[in-house]
């Protein structure tokens, strides 16, 4: 038989519950709210960096910024100094301009296809003709004696083989046959030797004779020697020049300096027929 529960041995058991059911009332909320705080920490722990973030933020964009300003004030510098420059230039440049304006032209710088003579002879037509007497290249000498009665053209060129030279040797040659139907001789002259001037007759198929003037004498005796312009500066040499003689001797033309261009054709029609 189970033994028999007093009423006393009862309220024992239920004195000692009582204690225990409250703090198992007290411990429940507590337990509940533990998990409550441990996902507030969380939370909290999450929300840290973002914070330190968004206070960093405002840094980062100062530091980028910085740099952009720097380049700005330096950009704005630059700027400041080429206008000072231009404006310095521009205030240098101004006295030139106007002196540039102010100077007169220069002149066109002379062709080099051709010798540029500026001083002429001292002769005039109606002077006598100074006598000579030169060998050519044909193995003859010619004297002014010899032309007695005829007339002669004397032509003084600088050099054998040079462009101008060349093409006023070629112009005579083209018209030998007229002259020579005037009765007027032609006779070529320059300080070249009579070598030099084989060479040139024999390349170019000159029909007259070529003169030897050595030291240019005969040259200086006509005024076809001195002081000339040539490629813008003044030097001595020989004057391009042509000498009409009559047959008295006299001086007829002088023509000093001598363009090549139309020159023989010139002397050709101002020939007495």
């Amino acid at each position: 038989m189970p033994p028999r529960t007093t009423s006393a041995t009862s309220k024992k058991t239920a004195s000692k519950k009582a204690p225990a059911k409250k703090a198992a009332k007290k411990a429940a909320p507590a337990a509940q709210a533990a998990p409550a705080k441990k996902a507030a920490k969380k939370k909290a722990a999450k929300a840290a960096p973002a914070k330190k973030a968004a206070k960093a933020a405002p840094a980062k964009k100062a530091a980028k910024a910085a740099p952009a300003k720097k380049a700005a004030k330096k950009t704005a510098a630059k700027k400041t100094a080429a206008k000072k420059t231009a404006a310095k230039k521009a205030a240098k440049a101004a006295p030139a301009k106007k002196a540039a304006k102010r100077a007169p032209a220069k002149k066109a710088a002379p062709s080099r296809s051709e010798e540029e003579e500026e001083i002429g002879p001292g002769l005039k037509p109606g002077d006598p003709a100074p006598p000579f007497s030169l060998a050519a290249d044909d193995g003859k000498t010619y004297a002014l004696r010899d032309f007695a009665g005829r007339r002669v053209v004397l032509y003084f060129y600088p050099r054998d083989n040079t462009p101008g030279c060349t093409t006023q040797a070629c112009d005579f040659r083209d018209r030998q046959t007229r002259f020579a139907s005037t009765g007027v001789t032609v006779l070529g002259v320059s300080g070249d030797s009579l070598a030099s001037h084989a060479k040139f007759r024999a390349k170019f198929g000159l029909n007259f004779p070529l003169l030897s003037d050595p030291g240019n004498q005969v040259a200086a005796a006509y005024g076809a020697y001195g002081e000339k312009q040539m490629y813008g500066r003044k030097v001595q040499g020989v004057i391009r020049s042509t000498f009409v003689i009559g047959p008295d001797g006299r001086l007829e033309a002088v023509h000093s300096p001598v363009k090549v261009a139309g020159h023989a054709d010139a002397l050709l029609a101002a020939l007495p027929a």
